[in-house]
């Protein structure tokens, strides 16, 4: 590397670590990315708000704007709801290289390996070492040496996994359409989005006893869907309990701080908020402001915030793991006889990270919906 001395490192060329760069918009920032190219490896559906694309700059990468939400159980019609903001799929690889190219204040150095992140702002890659006044882990699951994530308890009894292809499709192209149920798969669900006319992402995320590839094989049937031929890709999915914000005196954000939603899986829109959170605290360090050590904490104090909805989440989604299908089919049924707008208010709740009531009154909630 000609420079070894930044003001800032983001370890990770993905939706955490550009957006992070992107915010901070000041100083002299490096980006560190392991794949040879940006947006060269896909590992998600990459779906999020419309509203996020637009304030990053990137709405040249849209492929299809939602609308509606459509979710479906083994038994009965699927169950139609309008989101309270719209959603939409994007191309990956001309997001990351749209994102990176209005960047004025980064420079970013693909094809190097991060082999550790140390005390002091000390990052030590395949290409040699570089120093940090502020360090951003974006680097996805599990993190820079974060070993310790592999024997995590809370995967239970193996790591969530999400697996699809992209392909041809002649049935509903308007919605997101989430299926769950054994009739689709069993211990997670599956999901269609849509990426154009009569072409949609398709496939399923959970915790598989047994080959992801065969479970997706088996949903694509059920679907009367063919492969033709698609690569299928993917990656883990860290639904679990928030891991550490704070590592080695580095900010960690996004999947490496497993800053994915239970229940939804969605952590892209997730990744967005925290690097933005954690890109105006980096700023006021870089400007001189704060100590590095009064950022780390109120970062930390910002992710811990987001706890308790977290924490109900993953209790409903293991709820929901751990339902009887018939069970599963009538609460998703009984969204039929509750009225749009207030369908509207329990999603903008969710996508405002407010859904913190105590598990009780959520299971009380689930059980009035049972007894409809």
């Amino acid at each position: 590397m000609s420079k070894n001395d930044w003001d800032v490192v983001i370890v990770g060329g993905s939706f955490a670590g550009l957006a992070a760069a992107h915010f901070i918009s000041g100083g002299d920032v490096l980006i560190l990315e392991r794949q040879s190219r940006l947006g060269k490896t896909q590992r998600s559906t990459c779906c999020t708000s419309v509203d996020w694309i637009e304030r990053l700059g990137c709405s040249n990468s849209v492929l299809q704007r939602l609308d509606y939400l459509t979710i479906h159980s083994s038994r009965g019609a699927g169950v139609q709801v309008r989101l309270p903001e719209p959603f939409c799929t994007i191309d990956y690889k001309v997001f990351c290289e749209t994102l990176a190219g209005n960047m004025e204040n980064a420079e970013i150095k693909t094809g190097t390996r991060v082999v550790e992140i140390k005390e002091g702002g000390i990052v030590k890659t395949n290409q040699g070492m570089c120093t940090g006044k502020a360090v951003i882990d974006a680097s996805g699951w599990p993190g820079v040496g974060n070993r310790a994530a592999w024997k995590n308890r809370g995967w239970r009894k193996r790591p969530a996994f999400g697996l699809e292809i992209e392909t041809d499709y002649a049935g509903d192209t308007n919605s997101i359409q989430i299926f769950y149920g054994k009739r689709y798969t069993s211990h997670g669900y599956g999901w269609i989005f849509p990426t154009g006319k009569d072409m949609v992402r398709i496939g399923i995320g959970g915790q598989f006893s047994g080959s992801p590839l065969k479970v997706l094989n088996g949903f694509l049937s059920e679907m009367g869907v063919s492969r033709n031929g698609a690569k299928p890709h993917g990656g883990f999915l860290p639904i679990i309990t928030l891991g550490e914000s704070v590592r080695n005196q580095a900010f960690v954000v996004g999947d490496a701080c497993n800053q994915v939603i239970p229940g939804s899986g969605e952590g892209i829109r997730a990744a967005f908020e925290h690097a933005e959170i954690c890109a105006k605290i980096v700023r006021m360090i870089v400007e001189g402001r704060i100590p590095l050590d009064t950022g780390l904490a109120e970062y930390s104090r910002a992710v811990m915030d987001s706890k308790p909805f977290y924490d109900n989440m993953r209790f409903i989604q293991d709820m929901a793991h751990f339902c009887p299908d018939f069970a599963r089919s009538h609460l998703i049924n009984s969204l039929l006889k509750v009225d749009e707008a207030r369908a509207e208010a329990v999603f903008k709740r969710y996508l405002q990270g407010d859904i913190k009531s105590s598990k009780s009154v959520i299971v009380k909630s689930i059980i009035k919906s049972l007894l409809r």
